[in-house]
């Protein structure tokens, strides 16, 4: 998620300290599985670090996970000078939060020094070794505080990095082993990719990424988001979800299986969705639709989101971080300023008591999450085992009461088949023909194989066998 750099903010906290003393008195046991939780706390949208108006916030929730951006342009300004006082103040805030709670640090932003000469902080670095001195000085200050390091943040982007796949592999290499010098324990994490981008991380393992990364994280709080977590797509042809529905991180998972990586669990370490009613202004939906949702949709979604994690398919995904605690700013209108939980007077969202909701009792909904279950199929014509002769009527109606039917295909011999594609996904839709060729195939039994796909590209397939007879 792209941010707007070094804003500072001294606001009222209102009811949440009222809120914290509620918050240890009713905690139980999220059910062991889910996906942990966790929240983005960005110093550079207010001066959070030392607000006790955060520790407040966060002693409430107490979430499993907060994740904060660590920008090495601004910590290392010049080549072995560091910003002693930005150190000391994380410290401080890593030490303030409730025990057990978990750090995950991403680390972005090239200072000129070590580009090269570009001035732009989206550069990578001409010597990886300085990143990896940086990345491990980082280890060392923190003393073990910090349980997972990110390398980058949406370096798929080019919001957030101008280097190729093959120069961030070489950044990771780089990275991975000066962190498990300090640290051996923390967990290294491919930086997040934005919208479960599956492609790019096919990328990475090409270049060589393999072995130097223990997780993988995704976004999922991508720009005019206004869709439910539990729907979903698959690209077209395939059964991969596409990148940009939540469940799009069953394709990351789908890459790293086929990698050899099965193991390694994902972390979402940017989920949310922006509480806004502008009008979208960026990418393919520009000015077709909203930017965001309601804030009660907001809390609905993230209700809905935890849901999904909790499935027991997706325990490899083991910690899911809302982007943000808080509001980045105060236009009603930048969907960047309304992703947070609480808004910047600091009075909280209906987000907000969703969120302690998952974070301090677990999922509470049942069901699955996303609608997989594929569209059924009546064969009106022929009727089983039919002997024929001349032209042969075929008929088929399908139903997807809940996504609606996209299209249905009739495979009637190797090399010819014949599709029927519904208009504006109706719960039920029909295909029916007279085969003139069926004259003409070879004489005794047949088989004619019917292909039924939903809106959102569950398929259910029948087969019909009939005999002809001449």
């Amino acid at each position: 998620m792209h941010l707007v750099m070094k804003r500072h903010a001294h606001l009222w906290l209102g009811p949440l300290a009222a809120l914290a003393l509620m918050a240890g008195a009713t905690a139980s046991t999220p059910v062991a599985g889910a996906a942990q939780v966790g929240v983005n706390v960005t110093a550079n949208s207010g001066n959070f670090f030392g607000s006790a108006k955060v520790r407040d916030a966060i002693r409430s929730s107490r979430p499993k996970w907060v994740r904060v951006f660590v920008g090495w342009n601004a910590v290392e300004p010049k080549q072995g000078v560091y910003n002693v006082a930005d150190i000391q103040n994380y410290q401080r805030f890593f030490a303030s939060l409730p025990a057990g709670t978990k750090v995950d640090v991403d680390v972005e932003g090239t200072p000129a020094w070590a580009t090269g000469g570009p001035t732009d902080i989206r550069t990578p670095p001409a010597n990886d070794s300085t990143y990896a001195g940086f990345v491990n000085y980082l280890a060392n200050a923190f003393h073990g505080r910090v349980a997972a390091w990110e390398i980058w943040n949406e370096e798929d982007s080019p919001a957030w990095w101008a280097g190729t796949p093959a120069q961030y592999v070489a950044l990771l290499k780089a990275a991975y082993p000066a962190i498990k010098a300090a640290a051996p324990k923390s967990t290294v994490l491919v930086g997040g990719l934005t919208g479960n981008d599956g492609p790019y991380l096919s990328q990475l393992y090409a270049a060589g990424a393999k072995g130097s990364f223990d997780a993988v994280a995704v976004h999922t709080d991508t720009g005019c988001n206004v869709t439910s977590p539990t729907v979903f797509e698959y690209n077209r042809g395939t059964h991969t979800v596409n990148q940009y529905f939540f469940l799009g991180f069953t394709a990351i998972h789908g890459v790293m299986v086929a990698a050899g990586d099965a193991a390694k669990p994902i972390y979402m370490t940017e989920l949310g969705w922006a509480s806004t009613t502008a009008e979208c202004l960026t990418g393919a939906w520009a000015g077709k639709k909203l930017a965001g949702v309601t804030q009660g949709t907001q809390a609905t979604y993230l209700t809905q989101a935890y849901h999904c994690l909790a499935q027991p398919q997706y325990k490899y995904v083991k910690a899911a971080m809302w982007f943000e605690l808080f509001n980045n700013g105060t236009s009603a209108q930048q969907p960047l300023d309304n992703y947070g939980l609480l808004n910047t007077d600091y009075s909280p969202k209906p987000a907000f008591a969703a969120f302690q909701q998952e974070s301090l009792h677990g999922d509470q909904l049942s069901g699955p999450c996303g609608n997989f279950a594929p569209p059924t199929i009546a064969v009106l014509r022929p009727t089983p085992g039919l002997r024929y002769s001349g032209v042969l009527r075929i008929s088929v109606a399908a139903t997807s009461a809940t996504n609606g039917v996209r299209e249905i295909t009739f495979n009637l011999t190797r090399h010819s088949r014949v599709h029927f594609v519904a208009k504006g996904f109706p719960k039920s839709f029909s295909g029916s023909m007279a085969w003139q060729g069926a004259k003409t195939i070879k004489l005794g039994p047949h088989t004619i194989k019917v292909v039924v796909t939903d809106k959102l590209g569950n398929v259910a397939t029948r087969f019909i066998h009939v005999v002809h007879m001449g």
